[in-house]
């Protein structure tokens, strides 16, 4: 776009995914970083099948689990990683239910596993529903709570909105671990992931860090850069990836402002539906307000028997939205941070559903056919409105209808242009689905 390249080299492939099934390239609205990965396979920008994030993290899983020698008694072995590679890369259906209701992968130390927000949340979750023993999942955040916590502070830099922090409602989450593990789904620089392992080791030091990442693409002076860094705090930091090599990019990408307006009008009917969970959190935020969130979504920490419980919870909904859905085509939008549990509900409302999430990411809409993101839907954040936050890829006439997942109470009013815009891309039924009043 406007000059914008992007030359790629693939150098390691693991399970020899085509890189055009893994991600397309787009321009974002950011002077830090004009250029854009689009992953294909988390459901964020880009809508997919229930079952693709939680393939991703299933084959991530697989290759830490290889890397630490890690065997299985279940049954699941090469050949059954093999077929989730191949469902990957091919898009084909792939039982992923028995390896999401039990965890085949036993960690035999103890292990914090820890998704980035707001990209990696889901798939930061799923690497940890393949593992089972003395593990916890913790996901980073953007929301402002610290004022009920020990929270770790650490920095995205080339983000649009950088400042990241860790919630720690259970310091022992962060002691004894013999290893701690942190997903995203890409790495350029790496900066990102040395920013929170300064900060981890300042507080809460660890013996070993793996990273987990879809895409490798750090430099050699990068990778170098983790080396002096594992010479100098003294631990081992591991990068494990499903493909590894390098890129160059020159040019920029103009910046330009995406204004927050609706067409003028009533607000179409939304249906509302309450599916309350019965593990919630109660935090006080600084300001005093005393809003309840969803303790299972792992902003929090979880345990193994939380995920196993979380597991029947979304089983239970997932079998009765199925029943109240009215379309053959169906999208499940889950809602910032709020990922994983709306794309495991998804797993159990039948055939012809789709996921994805909304984003902040400001990325520019073009509609050329070998472009990342065609569509895009502007909205303010129902909880913070002077936070911009979109909508990609829903084209015209193509859903029967959406249900958008809320972990907090939102009223259609605060959320119009969405619900405005959905409506004039023909979608005829729009249901708000919320955990937490």
């Amino acid at each position: 776009m406007n000059g914008l390249t992007v030359d790629i080299k693939v150098e390691e492939n693991y399970y020899s995914l085509p890189p055009e099934c893994l991600f397309s390239m787009a321009a974002r609205n950011n002077p830090k970083r004009s250029y854009l990965f689009v992953s294909k396979l988390i459901g964020k920008h880009i809508p997919v099948r229930p079952r693709v994030p939680f393939i991703t993290g299933f084959l991530l899983a697989s290759r830490l689990a290889q890397a630490l020698n890690i065997t299985t008694d279940s049954g699941v072995g090469n050949d059954q990683v093999e077929q989730a590679a191949k469902a990957l890369a091919d898009d084909l259906k792939f039982d992923m239910e028995s390896v999401i209701e039990k965890p085949i992968y036993h960690f035999p130390g103890q292990a914090l596993f820890i998704g980035f927000a707001e990209t990696a949340t889901a798939l930061g979750h799923s690497v940890f529903t393949s593992f089972t023993g003395n593990i916890h999942y913790l996901h980073t955040t953007r929301e402002n709570l610290e004022g009920s916590f020990d929270t770790l502070y650490f920095t995205e830099d080339h983000c649009h909105a950088p400042d990241q922090r860790c919630l720690i409602s259970n310091v022992e989450l962060l002691k004894g671990n013999d290893l701690l593990v942190l997903i995203d789904d890409e790495i350029t620089t790496g900066n990102t992931c040395l920013n929170i392992i300064k900060t981890i080791q300042n507080k809460f030091p660890q013996k070993k860090y793996a990273i987990l990442t879809i895409l490798d693409w750090r430099s050699k002076a990068a990778q170098e850069k983790y080396s002096r860094m594992e010479r100098e705090l003294g631990l081992q930091i591991e990068v494990i990836s499903l493909i590894k090599g390098s890129f160059y990019a020159q040019g920029d990408s103009p910046t330009i402002d995406t204004p927050l307006t609706a067409p003028g009008g009533f607000i179409p009917k939304v249906n509302v539906m309450h599916q309350p969970m019965d593990f919630i959190y109660h935090p006080t935020s600084p300001g005093g307000s005393k809003d309840t969130y969803l303790g299972y979504t792992g902003r929090f920490g979880i345990t193994v028997d939380n995920n196993r419980d979380l597991y029947r919870e979304a089983k239970r909904i997932g079998h009765k939205l199925a029943q109240t859905r009215s379309g053959a085509r169906t999208l499940c939008l889950g809602t910032g941070e709020f990922m994983y549990i709306p794309f495991l509900i998804a797993q159990f409302m039948g055939d012809g559903v789709w996921v994805q999430s909304t984003t902040r990411s400001p990325v520019h809409p073009c509609l050329k056919d070998d472009y990342a993101v065609k569509y895009a839907i502007p909205l303010e954040d129902p909880f913070r409105p002077d936070i911009k936050n979109f909508v990609y890829n829903i084209p015209p006439y193509y859903y029967d209808e959406v249900f958008i997942f809320w972990e907090r109470s939102v009223q259609p009013e605060q959320v119009a242009p969405l619900v405005l815009a959905l409506k004039r891309l023909g979608i005829t039924c729009i249901t708000f689905v919320i955990f937490c009043r």
